[in-house]
């Protein structure tokens, strides 16, 4: 049975102000498809600019395990550069990553393509405690998160079957993520283990912008 994770859409139930943040209740489902994940998210702007992200999540029980969870944003497509403290520096999945180290990097939108014959998933990278753009836009952690810098969308990297149909963004896609699962994707071998799975069925995660 598919639940068109391809074709996800926010739905929004309510958006009020509660002791000081903004809270989001929605759910996150497939065309046609029961809810996957039914969500509240709070939002607290600080004196200093800061904004805390805290997001709280139920999925499905009849779901298995999604293929990522996260938040994604736009910037413009010249504020490429980055410095960040996590995996690095090539690009990590939980089933793909011991040939990264913890530590502290720099890098841009373009050195994070990977040049895949066909288009997919690249330039993610996992155990992240901090990531700084060019503009000043800065996302920190109380714990991990994962991220990804791209110059591509979700949407032209999952229509495009060869190199040469890719198109490159307006901006520049920045997605924070919970969590991610891994590769396999039993396409040309076993599909993911089940230890690499973002299979929580609750789930909590707080992040900061600043």
């Amino acid at each position: 049975f598919s639940w068109n994770f391809d074709r996800m859409f926010n739905k929004v139930y309510s958006c009020k102000i509660e002791d000081g943040e903004v809270v989001v209740k929605a759910s996150l489902a497939g065309v046609s498809r029961a809810p996957a994940v039914r969500y509240t998210v709070r939002y607290r702007v600080y004196e200093d600019g800061e904004i805390e992200v805290n997001f709280s999540g139920d999925i499905l029980n009849e779901i298995e395990w999604l293929p990522r969870l996260g938040f994604e944003t736009k910037i413009p497509k010249e504020k490429t550069d980055f410095i960040y403290f996590g995996m690095g520096p090539e690009e990590n999945y939980r089933d793909m990553c011991t040939h990264a180290t913890m530590g502290l990097y720099e890098s841009d939108a373009k050195k994070e393509y990977v040049n895949y014959v066909k288009p997919q998933e690249h330039g993610n990278h996992m155990g992240t405690k901090y990531l700084s753009m060019k503009d000043g836009l800065t996302f920190t952690a109380d714990g991990e998160f994962e991220f990804k810098v791209s110059e591509y969308s979700p949407k032209a990297l999952s229509v495009a079957n060869h190199t040469d149909e890719l198109v490159k963004d307006d901006s520049i896609n920045v997605r924070i993520d919970y969590k991610m699962s891994g590769l396999g994707t039993n396409s040309c071998g076993p599909d993911v283990m089940e230890k690499y799975r973002l299979s929580e069925k609750k789930v909590n995660f707080k992040f900061y912008i600043k």
